[in-house]
């Protein structure tokens, strides 16, 4: 692997950063697009080496957690789903110089609305299949500021009724930051 003067981070490492996502649209089957600001964090730790290619490591999260609060919908949460099926995330060295890296995130998640349509408890949902979000453009990680893009829509049904699909999440362009 080519280590890049030390700009790729060591195996064992932790690395927490603050994320932030403005106007992101959620679709509710029953009230229609919704938008969110959801703000919070993630936390990765690298796993292992890539040798393939320029180089690079694998990154598993180890907590994620954002939250927004809707007129509508109370507080809407999208948090990490406990599921250690979730592939690794990988951070590849795209260029050596200059350096270049594309960081691309596999992510599982619940979303609890507060207040769902229609009233009662809060409502529980979860990500039909994984969800893949990408920045290709880093040049030095961890982030400072770098907008990380969700590569198609993702939906979203009651926990353990997949086929029962609720929302979808349109986009999500989340701003991260490094947060030591």
């Amino acid at each position: 692997m080519v280590s890049l003067g030390g700009l790729i981070p060591p195996v064992g490492l932790e690395i927490p950063c603050s994320s932030y996502a403005v106007n992101v649209p959620l679709q509710i089957n029953v009230l229609g697009i919704v938008t969110l600001d959801l703000k919070g964090g993630i936390r990765f730790r690298v796993e292992s080496n890539i040798a393939g290619g320029l180089g690079g490591v694998k990154l598993k999260i180890i907590g994620e957690e954002y939250s927004a609060d809707s007129p509508v919908l109370g507080k809407v949460t999208l948090a990490q789903a406990d599921i250690d099926t979730t592939p690794l995330s990988l951070l590849e060295v795209t260029s050596n110089f200059p350096p270049a890296f594309r960081n691309t995130l596999f992510h599982d998640f619940t979303l609890t609305l507060e207040k769902p349509p229609g009233g009662g408890e809060p409502m529980v949902l979860s990500n039909t299949r994984t969800m893949t979000t990408l920045c290709d453009s880093l040049k030095l990680f961890p982030p400072q500021g770098d907008v990380y893009q969700l590569q198609q829509p993702v939906d979203f049904a009651p926990v353990g009724s997949p086929d029962m699909v609720v929302a979808q999440l349109l986009q999500l362009p989340m701003t991260r930051s490094h947060n030591p």
